[in-house]
């Protein structure tokens, strides 16, 4: 329920459809009429949880099948080295989509592409679209082996993961992903860029990676990169991840000035000092960066905090900023907030959700250079649940988190946040509001509510017109179903432009936990849809 109008609340529970349909039982014209003009009213005045109609952005699998999609070893082969775990071939996950602020019809969408169990896909893929969303067209980055990267190239690895997609002022797309060899214990960072709004693509080149390591006792490993191209400036584009180290993690950036061609070299942010008696960050994670109109750096991410003496682990929002484009970053980091981590679970199965756990999503309103983050967090009735704040201040400060979703007793999950043209605040989130306990499908829906400046709420559009069964989603191990760590929300002028996992209708049995060894699964499991919202 979104408010506690009488009027709200039989909104929230009757479509309109089904309201004419109920008024059609009133026996005069004249009482008839009058209900519909009163709801027709109601509909203008009052906001409506409208269901969108999505429309599909991926397919099924574009990378070779050794000529039996459901031989193991033959759809492997193009990873060039044995693989482990379950590869759920033709399935898709983790979206992200940019628009062109050169041309708001263009858009690039990125994802996960046959997605394994124990970590990363066969590749990343993209589509654009240069009519607003209505129609995309795939197009291949060769990232991997499998996508068609040549020996000793940039993309001469085994797997990749973690897309994202930023585009430059210039109308410029940078692409980032992360690229892996799990064989050999080698992996790091990679990007490309395209000058025609997402058509063609330059050959990826190498960030950052770390060499083959012992299997065993591997020490480093780069993870959960972002990219960021500056606003104003068509050369600068900084990129953010975390280097784990054997007992230690690190935030990096590096910088690019001449718009991704070359990179700098990748520099850690911030320190591991004690930050009151007894107390030590050693561990953060999450990192993007946002431009602020003045051209300060907010890179904003999760960390936790060990009191050794007491023997207390915290949990904590966080950011630290630049002054300078990224060449020197502040010593000490600010706190958003403090919060309790959680994640969504199958409230029958038990299964867990692997959803954005502890991960931040940052937005920036371009004008006033307000801030808001959104994340997850253990709400007041034990559950996982879905806050966002609001800086003022360039990230000094920051206001009190605020409930998304209004009902606590719903799990909901997966934020991510963007700021319209307007300053109107969206939020995605899945939640299982519509889900029937006892019955086969775990019915799960993706929302986006609308907040003021201010983050008063104004409203809630319900972006999946049926709801899908999360238990028919690929399986990431004990880890559970992955709808992504992320998925894709930004603005075009005014609307709202999203980039979701759905699951289809398929009515499998879950196979968890999964069995050890490698398989595959060639059922086309999920799907990346998009969808556009004007509110």
């Amino acid at each position: 329920m979104r408010d506690a109008s009488i009027i709200d609340a039989w909104l929230g529970c009757l479509d309109p459809a089904e309201a004419i349909m109920s008024d059609s039982r009133v026996q005069t014209r004249s009482v008839l009429m009058a209900a519909v003009v009163a709801l027709l009213m109601m509909i203008a005045t009052a906001p409506v949880d409208a269901a969108s109609t999505p429309s599909p952005i991926s397919g099924v699998s574009p990378y070779p099948d050794g000529g039996d999609p459901n031989d193991p070893q033959a759809v492997t082969a193009c990873n060039g080295a044995p693989q482990t775990g379950r590869l759920y071939r033709n399935s898709e996950t983790e979206p992200y989509i940019a628009v062109n602020p050169t041309n708001p019809d263009n858009m690039i969408a990125a994802w996960h592409q046959d997605r394994w169990s124990n970590g990363a896909a066969q590749g990343v893929g993209a589509a654009y679209t240069f009519d607003g969303g209505q129609n995309w067209a795939f197009v291949n980055i060769p990232f991997t082996r499998c996508s068609g990267a040549a020996p000793r190239s940039a993309g001469d690895f085994e797997r990749a993961s973690d897309p994202w997609v930023s585009f430059g002022p210039d109308g410029t797309a940078h692409y980032m992903a992360l690229v892996a060899d799990d064989s050999v214990n080698e992996n790091g960072m990679a990007t490309a860029r395209s000058k025609d709004g997402g058509v063609t693509w330059s050959e990826p080149v190498i960030i950052k990676k770390n060499p083959a390591q012992d299997p065993v006792l591997r020490s480093l490993f780069h993870d959960k990169n972002t990219m960021t191209a500056d606003p104003t400036n068509p050369d600068l584009v900084y990129a953010t991840w975390t280097l784990f180290r054997t007992g230690v993690t690190a935030l990096l950036v590096a910088r690019s000035t001449d718009g991704g061609e070359t990179w700098g070299p990748a520099r850690p942010v911030g320190t591991f000092e004690p930050l009151k008696p007894s107390q030590l960050a050693f561990f953060r994670q999450g990192a993007q960066i946002v431009v602020l109109p003045d051209g300060t750096l907010v890179n904003a991410f999760f960390r936790i905090l060990l009191d050794q003496k007491n023997r207390v682990i915290d949990f904590e929002q966080a950011l630290f900023r630049s002054f300078d484009q990224g060449r020197h970053w502040e010593r000490m980091d600010t706190v958003v907030s403090e919060f309790t981590p959680a994640i969504a679970v199958d409230p029958e199965l038990g299964i867990p959700v692997r959803d954005a756990g502890q991960l931040p999503d940052i937005a920036v309103n371009p004008t006033s250079g307000e801030l808001y983050m959104t994340w997850q967090t253990r709400n007041s009735q034990g559950l996982v649940g879905t806050v966002v704040a609001r800086s003022e201040d360039g990230g000094e400060t920051w206001s009190d988190p605020v409930p998304v979703n209004t009902d606590p007793t719903v799990q909901a999950f997966l934020p991510t946040v963007s700021v319209n043209d307007d300053g109107t605040v969206g939020v995605l989130f899945y939640d299982f509001r519509n889900d029937d306990l006892g019955d086969d499908p775990l019915s799960t829906d993706v929302h986006l509510a609308l907040l003021g400046p201010d983050l008063e709420h104004q409203g809630e559009r319900r972006l999946t017109p049926e709801s899908f069964d999360m238990r028919q989603m690929l399986l990431t191990g004990a880890r559970g179903y992955f709808p992504g760590d992320y998925v894709g929300l930004d603005t075009a002028d005014k609307d709202f432009v999203a980039a979701f996992t759905v699951a289809n209708d398929l009515r499998l049995p879950v196979d968890f936990p999964q069995p050890p060894g490698l398989s595959v699964d060639t059922n086309n499991r999920q799907d990346i849809v998009f969808t556009r919202e004007t509110p």
